[in-house]
């Protein structure tokens, strides 16, 4: 049997260094084949079994990259664990399979990272192994696998959960129930440990990497009491100082550092921070980038707000818990920052998300490809729920509705390299810019970003039928289609008015613009109004007994935001355009912007009931594109 010096190389004070005979090229380490590395003295407890039990020499010698395979040894539907003792201090991969889940007795922290990272240097990464099954994924980094455990162990836990290995990747079942008990997991861990470079080696802070966009990373992110950040560092401990301050705390001497995720987001982008190391105090700058290139502000070309850097780091700081917040003011947050992740599988953008939210959906009802589906069961299962809300409502204002499921915005495109590519509006569905790509839609370039505020309107309860229609009780006014030749005002029109008024504004004041381009009177129009040629002005359809009713339906208040990720005010009052489509049946068209001094009249709108969705019925288009 190969064993391990107890020397450690001079160069790399984690790597061991080896000796024995190499394993056969592509040769595949099953249990059976594996050897055996009893602790002496310690009988196996009953709350678990070793399903992996391999020296590091096994697998730091091969010519090729060995590959591990749990199948014969593990069991369906039950939590695994490295044992990070025994990886650090006997040069020994150890998983365990616990009976019983959680595992109280055996508190352990959660490895956070993306399944396809960076690019390595092939003659500089170091030795990696494979899993049976997860061929599309990266290997794994011996050496990043020990800073791992040494991060886990910084919180006095011998334990690490980290996918790759602790779920049977060649099975659909146990990836299937592994899918159910996810949020559970990173919940009940003592931290998540973020590699945001995936598992082969550690980034430096200047390194652009993919984490922030996947979608698992989301509820990765949120779930746990703590989260931190990995990655390469050499100057050792010591303070930070620039627009904030903060401290880097070294893990292993010389070769990795640990920071906090909600400091390292706050620094991602700024173009220069200095450290002062403890040892030495000589500053040394450094930038951090590791979360995205921001955004250059000299680029012409349009920019969707979701997709910049600065706005992905800014939605995903407001769905962290800073511990003043409820989870109800933190969900449009979550639903904003998933919207515009990527995944490999449509489908796991919800199944990333629904633990967060209380739902446990079985991924075996679901294609890979049914995100429509996968979505519209999981509001159903939320609105179900004691309290639930639909916090979606408004999620993009600027992104035309769902043809199927109105209440949501098109969905974009996603890959597993982190790609988000927004699709086109498919044709003959309602809105002023079909067939144009939604980066070159009506205003969108010009257009800032904005988030719900739910301080003081909360987001309505409801219910969700199998169709997808919305059912809400929510203020709302009637309003009329205007003429495409109708003057409407520019923005700022209503900076004459006080927002403390009671009175009804104006008529001059109750003329806007919908998102989309479309213009709307919110007022019936008198008899009396003009002469019979400007009437047609007014109203897009002269005969108001032909006009589809038309609703604007309060949403609640957005914050505004820049493009650098930092509030800019005003807040404005948002409200859906909604249409009637068939009886009592309305699906959303748009949204408004309406100015904060307009609140008072907004107040006085009549509650209605309202069933909302549409106008394509999901269902019914899954099974026509052999989804469900």
């Amino acid at each position: 049997m190969s064993t391990i010096s107890s020397r450690v190389s001079a160069g790399n004070p984690l790597a061991p260094e080896v000796s024995g005979d190499a394993l056969p090229q592509h040769d595949i380490i099953t249990p059976s084949s594996m050897p055996e590395e009893p602790n002496p003295g310690q009988s196996t407890p009953k709350e678990y079994k070793v399903v992996i039990n391999v020296s590091l020499s096994w697998l730091t010698q091969s010519h090729t990259i060995p590959t591990l395979n749990l199948t014969d040894s593990a069991t369906i539907g039950r939590v695994r664990l490295i044992d990070c003792d025994q990886y650090l201090e006997h040069d020994t991969l150890v998983v365990h399979e616990f009976f019983d889940f959680p595992t109280p007795n055996h508190p352990y922290a959660a490895l956070s990272y993306v399944w396809r990272g960076n690019a390595v240097d092939e003659s500089t990464v170091g030795p990696r192994f494979s899993v049976a099954g997860a061929a599309d994924g990266d290997p794994v980094g011996i050496l990043a696998l020990k800073h791992a455990c040494a991060a886990a162990r910084r919180y006095g836990v011998k334990y690490l959960w980290l996918d790759r290995l602790c779920i049977m990747q060649t099975s659909k079942d146990d990836k299937a129930w592994q899918i159910t008990q996810m949020f559970r997991i990173y919940k009940e861990s003592a931290a998540s440990i973020v590699f945001p470079g995936g598992i082969q080696r550690l980034m430096n802070l200047d390194e652009p990497t993919t984490w922030i966009n996947r979608g698992w990373t989301l509820q990765e992110a949120l779930a746990p009491p703590r989260v931190e950040v990995v990655y390469a560092w050499r100057h050792g401990s010591g303070m930070y100082h620039g627009v904030f301050r903060g401290d880097i705390r070294e893990l292993v001497p010389g070769q990795s550092a640990i920071t906090p995720l909600r400091e390292l987001l706050a620094l991602n982008g700024f173009r220069s921070t200095t450290f002062f190391p403890s040892s030495t105090g000589t500053p040394i700058p450094f930038r951090t980038t590791i979360f995205g290139l921001p955004t250059d502000a000299s680029d012409a070309r349009p920019v969707v707000p979701d997709k910049t850097t600065e706005v992905v780091i800014f939605m995903l700081k407001n769905a962290l818990a800073s511990g003043g917040e409820t989870f109800d003011e933190r969900a449009p947050a979550i639903w904003r920052s998933a919207l515009f992740r990527a995944s490999s599988r449509p489908v796991d953008m919800v199944f990333s998300i629904m633990g967060l939210f209380g739902v446990a959906l079985d991924p075996r009802e679901f294609r890979a490809d049914d995100r429509l589906g996968a979505t519209l069961t999981l509001m159903r299962a939320i609105l179900a729920r004691e309290g639930g809300k639909a916090s979606w409502l408004s999620l993009a204002p600027y992104l035309p509705p769902h043809p199927r499921l109105s209440t949501f915005p098109v969905f974009p495109k996603t890959s597993v390299d982190g790609r988000v590519e927004l699709e086109l509006v498919p044709p003959g569905v309602g809105g002023s810019i079909l067939g144009q790509k939604l980066s070159e839609s009506v205003g969108l370039s010009k257009r800032r970003a904005a988030i719900l505020d739910t301080r003081r309107i909360r987001m309505p309860t409801g219910s969700m039928d199998e169709a997808g229609y919305l059912r809400i009780s929510r203020k709302a006014v009637r309003i009329h289609a205007l003429s495409p030749a109708f003057p409407l005002p520019g923005e700022g029109h209503h900076a004459h008015l006080e927002s403390s008024q009671t009175a009804g504004p104006p008529l001059c004041c109750l003329a806007f613009r919908a998102i989309d381009g479309t213009g709307w009177r919110f007022y019936d129009l008198p008899e009396d109004v003009g002469d019979v040629e400007d009437r047609p002005l007014l109203n897009s359809v002269p005969k108001n007994n032909l006009e589809p009713r038309t609703l604007a339906v309060l949403v609640g208040w957005h914050n505004e935001f820049s493009l650098e990720g930092q509030w800019m005010g005003p807040r404005f009052l948002n409200a859906m355009l909604v249409r009637e489509h068939a009886p009592e049946m309305f699906h959303v068209v748009s949204y408004f912007e309406l100015s904060y001094k307009l609140e008072r009249w907004v107040d006085g709108w009549e509650e209605m009931d309202l069933r909302i969705g549409g106008p394509g019925n999901p269902r019914h288009m899954a099974k026509l594109n052999g989804t469900r």
